[in-house]
């Protein structure tokens, strides 16, 4: 009975991890950084202050 109900959760998590990582909302993110090794770390440094000066702004 409790190794259903354990099984049950964990397909559960499974399916949420799968949800989130497919979802629209994160696929900018995701492809910015499936480029980044391909980046020198001067580019990397410099878009990372960006960003960082940006979300203070907001």
């Amino acid at each position: 009975m409790i190794s259903g109900i354990y099984t049950g959760l964990m397909l559960v998590v499974f399916l949420g991890i799968v949800a989130w990582a497919w979802s629209r909302h994160n696929k900018a993110t995701f492809e910015e950084l499936s480029h980044m090794a391909l980046k020198d770390d001067d580019q990397i440094n410099h878009q990372s202050e960006q960003q960082t000066e940006e979300k203070s702004h907001e």
